[in-house]
């Protein structure tokens, strides 16, 4: 067995008997689709979710400060979550952190580091937090947040008396503006239930629901919300009506997927999201390797039904290319299922195995080389072997008979941020956005390299469309980024901040942010502010240096250097090391 030192987090529904006794059925379903939400913060955080336990959960992290930013940034997820959660049971999660010794056994953890931190989570109030004196040693200082000292508590089962505090947790952020419905036909589709007895399966029933939004986004007549937006409402009982107004779209599809052994069925509703009537509903049979014709049947039945006018040449089902090898698909699905949950070492995991299957799988390959290209965090600092190996991956997908042309969108992103063919990237990227409006991942690549480069106004206009598609986006990091780098191009140091507050859910583990934060408050003025969040940064990383950014950024060709020569300044000015 493997001893170590680990920080946990601890996790359950307040209430949840008395909930489930009131509901069962609808308390399970919100809690399932609680769950699904929060799995990407944890992974965004460097944790993993070791352990469920009916209406609760256990996750691990190699750091500890990593822990209470995960629970601070999950409280406040759950409190807009519950904010939009229609007529289902308000969950509420309190949770507990606690660092110390565990032991391995296979994926569980055991010993005082997850007894203490069970008990500490017993403490904590409905969407409250409570840490250890240990943990409160470790991390006061190095997070902006503030705490109550609860004293010397007696837990159950536990020898001695554990110091606890409380963790003060910041209001949530305002509500984002419904947008405007488009002057085409649109449509969001929500998360199909997984109806398989595994709930393994989920990755499976998401995967399916992603490739019928693909499909449909293929249709230049549509308007189609992008999948993190409509995933977003997965386990709540909302009305359809207001998701419609919400994403600002006309119709919504729902379905679900049954799998069991070699056998599928995929079911599908179509509702008109302004008076909430059925329009077309149905249900397809197959074998698991009819996945994709079943797909395609949904996808065609939704056009035809919600824009008859539309010729079957232009649902454009040619140019979504799928493997032959369904080994390889699956591989794939998990890959994109860890991707969202930010476990990118998994997911390259799983890509790698999809290649192995599928040699010629553009879209694995593709998003191989994508994930080299994230810089966000220590773990990830560039390196010529990362961009070597994006750069080979994106030439090979290019190389390819016939790729997919999200997968030409994203070796184009790759080719235009690291290579010396930086004008063929753009124009890999501007074609994937010609041919595929709803592309979300091509807008938001395309907002990131114009806001590199200088480019504003564009960067910012793409940025809104990207944001048009995908308006509930819990994890819209990459759109922040490029609305950031034009806003330093701008100098718009107000609108920098702005954009800062509004992703501090990520600035735990995306250095850049907290970087922008600090570069925005010194140029407003609030000296005082940045050099505090200065120390901060610098108890995170304390090997980071202004030149240490400066050569990450000489890395990225593309980047013109005097954009950012008052942002070096403005880091040394609060106190980052030169």
């Amino acid at each position: 067995m493997d001893r170590r030192l680990a920080a946990i987090l601890a996790a359950d529904v307040a209430g949840y008997s008395a909930l489930a006794g009131a509901n069962e059925e609808g308390t399970l379903r919100a809690v399932k689709g609680h769950f699904s939400a929060l799995d990407p913060v944890i992974g965004l955080n460097g944790g993993r979710r070791f352990k469920t336990m009916g209406d609760g959960f256990l996750a691990e992290f190699p750091s500890v400060v990593d822990a209470v930013a995960c629970a601070e940034a999950m409280q406040c997820q759950m409190a807009e979550r519950n904010a939009t959660r229609g007529d289902g049971p308000e969950i509420c999660f309190r949770m507990g952190v606690h660092v110390g010794d565990v032991v391995a056994d296979a994926e569980d953890l055991l010993g005082d580091g997850v007894n203490i931190a069970a008990r500490l989570e017993g403490l904590a109030e409905p969407g409250g937090i409570v840490v250890s004196g240990r943990v409160h040693e470790d991390v006061v200082g190095k997070l902006d947040l503030a705490f109550c000292d609860l004293g010397r508590q007696s837990l159950k089962n536990i020898d001695r008396p554990i110091r606890a505090y409380s963790v003060c947790i910041a209001a949530g952020t305002a509500p984002v503006p419904a947008p405007a419905r488009p002057g085409k036909p649109s449509v969001a589709v929500l998360a199909f239930d997984n109806l398989s007895s595994d709930p393994e399966q989920d990755y499976f029933a998401d995967g399916i629901t992603e490739d019928i939004i693909t499909g449909l986004s293929r249709v230049p007549w549509l308007f189609v919300i992008a999948r993190n937006s409509s995933f977003s409402y997965k386990g709540l009982s909302v009305d359809i009506r207001r998701i419609g107004r919400e994403l600002g779209v006309r119709y919504v599809l729902e379905g679900s997927v049954r799998k069991a052994g070699q056998r599928l069925r995929v079911t599908g509703q179509l509702i008109d999201a302004e008076t909430g009537g059925h329009i077309w509903a149905n249900h397809y049979d197959g074998a698991v390797e009819d996945v994709f014709d079943l797909q395609d049947r949904i996808t065609e039945a939704v056009v035809a039904a919600i824009a008859p006018a539309i010729r079957q040449s232009e649902i454009g089902r040619a140019e979504l290319k799928r493997p032959e090898n369904l080994d390889a698909y699956d591989y794939f699905l998990r890959a994109q299922a860890a991707i969202y949950k930010f476990s990118f070492v998994l997911a390259d995991r799983h890509l790698t195995s999809a290649l192995e299957a599928a040699p010629n799988y553009p879209m694995a390959k593709a998003l191989r080389g994508w994930i080299r290209t994230l810089l966000w965090n220590p773990d990830t600092r560039p390196t010529s072997e990362r961009f070597d190996f994006a750069i080979r991956m994106a030439r090979e997908v290019l190389e390819a008979p016939d790729p997919d042309i999200e997968a030409q969108a994203y070796a184009g992103y790759i080719l235009a941020f690291l290579s010396e063919d930086t004008e063929y990237g753009f124009a890999l990227v501007d074609r994937a956005i010609e041919a595929c409006p709803n592309c979300t991942s091509a807008w938001g690549s395309s907002c990131i390299l114009r806001g590199l480069t200088g480019d504003a106004p564009t960067a910012l206009a793409h940025s809104e469309r990207a944001l048009r598609l995908n308006p509930a986006d819990p994890m819209g990091y990459r759109v922040q980024l490029g609305t950031s780098l034009a806003h330093i191009a701008k100098q718009d140091w107000a609108a920098l901040l702005e954009t800062a507050i509004r992703v501090r859910a990520f600035h735990n583990s995306v250095s850049i942010f907290r970087l922008n934060e600090i570069v925005a408050e010194m140029g407003l003025g609030n000296d005082e502010r940045a050099q505090r969040l200065a120390r901060l940064h610098m108890t995170r990383e304390p090997d980071f240096t202004v030149s240490m950014f400066r050569n990450m950024r000489a890395r990225i060709r593309i980047t013109k250097p005097s954009i950012y020569e008052t942002y070096y300044e403005m880091l040394s000015a609060a106190g980052i090391p030169e």
